[in-house]
């Protein structure tokens, strides 16, 4: 009886995805030949292709993974907060910078992604990036629940949270944040800055 080849014990799909994260963070840019991803999980570029049409469809992939990932990690930070609205909406914050500040390249994939028809044009649109968003809303009627951001719309507000965070994490992976100083600190601190703003709506 012939020897099943090594790729039939690989899970070509989930390896592939998993494997091109590594590579594109080490590569700096995510270029990437499917020859290559399938040198590095170990199976012929045929069996990739059976997976994957072409790169970008690989890289959809990929970019979705990122999605799921981010969420995993804002659902970690909210096991953190311990039943507080303000302290989950915190600590989302500091796990979002976290996630882009470790992940470069698969964060610029993720939000500016190469023009191609695997992608949607606005990651919202996918259920993956819309869950992630949509768990910022959650949070933010959370902190509306305890007083917070009582006249805010929680859709407008969610945005704005976003918006600051991500323009924080996008200039700092661009070194464009203030000169002089620890660039993640920095970020870190418009956090916290956000957060006692916050904290001033309060209703007493």
């Amino acid at each position: 009886m012939a020897r099943p080849r090594k790729e039939h014990a690989i899970d070509i799909s989930r390896s592939a995805i998993e494997k091109t994260i590594v590579l594109i963070e080490a590569r700096g840019d995510f270029d990437i030949p499917l020859a290559e991803v399938a040198v590095a999980i170990g199976c012929s570029a045929p069996a990739l292709y059976g997976h994957f049409r072409n790169k970008n469809a690989l890289l959809r992939a990929v970019h979705d993974e990122g999605f799921a990932r981010l969420y995993g990690e804002k659902l970690a930070a909210a096991a953190r907060s311990e039943g507080s609205a303000f302290q989950r909406l915190r600590q989302g914050g500091h796990a979002y910078l976290r996630f882009a500040l470790e992940n470069p390249v698969l964060y610029q994939l993720m939000f500016a992604p190469p023009d191609m028809t695997e992608m949607a044009s606005n990651p919202f649109e996918t259920d993956v990036g819309r869950r992630a968003l949509d768990f910022l809303v959650d949070s933010v009627k959370a902190c509306q629940r305890d007083g917070y951001l009582a006249a805010a719309d929680p859709q407008v507000c969610a945005f704005a949270l976003w918006s600051a965070v991500h323009g924080a994490a996008s200039l700092v992976l661009q070194n464009r944040a203030p000169i002089g100083a620890d660039q993640e600190e920095i970020a870190s601190r418009m956090v916290e800055t956000i957060m006692a703003l916050i904290d001033a709506t309060r209703s007493k």
